[in-house]
């Protein structure tokens, strides 16, 4: 939830800002892309994929398109095939391959390639591993070849936004209304600002979903320190049920209730104990033992406290049957 609330407030100046500066910036620099390359994808040796990854996300970056935020609807993937395969004679033999290296652009929800494109490379090495690490090493993506392909992506990715923007902004409320909020911002956040009308219209629907996402959460965690305070009426109780009070947003409906069981358990705590609430306060400034603490508060009622539904990226393995 912190995340969130960082992102929420990160977005905030952009929302005032952003009719003003769209037409300035370069359009790559608003189109995000994460790269990945599925656990499923075996006949890459995973140190060749590594580096694979790596090589892409430098490419992905040079464009001004890289990722590494949320899950976004778009990203960059890529598979490797054998197309032909040596035995060097020699003190050691050498492994020679010739690989087709495919590039695709993936809108994952929708299970589309929005571009690809592919081109073929070669490597030696002592053995397979080793001829694939070679290969990736030799594979230039400043070509033309690769530059088209992030073109049409570019393009591709604004036309879906521009074409399809208020079945977006409707599937965002449809998972707002589900209370799957995480995947409703998460959606209308990954509109990139080169789709002028759509962003904005999204950022416009981001505040009020982030509003009833503050006041759905901050009920669970009232409810939470609670049960905490309920469990251990003490100052160790307090501290549990004061690390979970620390996430709710000030802005939420139900902050005010959050202040009054905060002062119910300092008056409890200084009564019993005499110790004031000053103890506690210190925990918050060890982030730490703070997250230790919430960890330990949801443990402790059985609430798995998870990152939310949206598939996983490894879902893309339909791109490479």
């Amino acid at each position: 939830m912190k995340n969130l609330i960082f992102l929420f407030w990160f977005l905030l100046p952009f929302m005032a800002s952003s009719q003003n500066n769209l037409g300035q910036a370069d359009d790559y620099a608003r189109i995000s892309l994460n790269v990945f390359i599925p656990d499923q994808v075996e006949r890459i040796p995973a140190g060749s994929k590594s580096l694979l990854v790596n090589k892409l996300t430098q490419a992905a970056t040079k464009k001004g398109m890289a990722g590494g935020g949320p899950q976004g609807r778009f990203l960059l993937t890529a598979n490797m095939d054998v197309l032909a395969k040596d035995v060097i004679a020699g003190a050691p033999n050498k492994h020679a391959y010739q690989f087709e290296v495919s590039l695709f652009i993936v809108d994952f929800i929708d299970k589309n390639i929005v571009s690809s494109t592919s081109f073929e490379v070669k490597g030696v090495g002592n053995n397979e591993n080793k001829a694939f690490t070679g290969a990736i090493r030799t594979i230039d993506l400043k070509n033309p070849t690769v530059d088209r392909f992030f073109d049409e992506g570019k393009q591709k990715i604004i036309e879906y936004y521009n074409s399809r923007c208020d079945f977006v902004i409707a599937r965002a409320k449809a998972l707002a209304a589900q209370r799957q909020f995480e995947d409703a911002m998460n959606n209308l956040a990954s509109i990139p600002e080169v789709s002028k009308d759509c962003y904005m219209k999204a950022m416009n629907e981001i505040g009020p979903i982030y509003k009833e996402f503050a006041d759905y959460n901050c009920q669970i965690l009232i409810n939470l320190a609670t049960s905490c305070w309920a469990a251990r009426p003490n100052s160790e109780g307090a501290q549990l049920a004061g690390a979970v009070l620390s996430q709710i947003d000030p802005g939420s409906i139900c902050y005010a209730e959050s202040r009054q069981l905060i002062s119910k358990m300092e008056q409890k705590v200084l009564k019993d104990e005499n110790r004031d609430w000053k103890f506690i306060e210190k925990v918050f400034d060890n982030q730490v033992m703070l997250e230790s603490l919430r960890l330990r508060a949801w443990r402790d009622v059985g609430v798995a406290w998870g990152k939310g539904q949206q598939p996983t990226y490894n879902d893309i393995v339909w791109i490479f049957r």
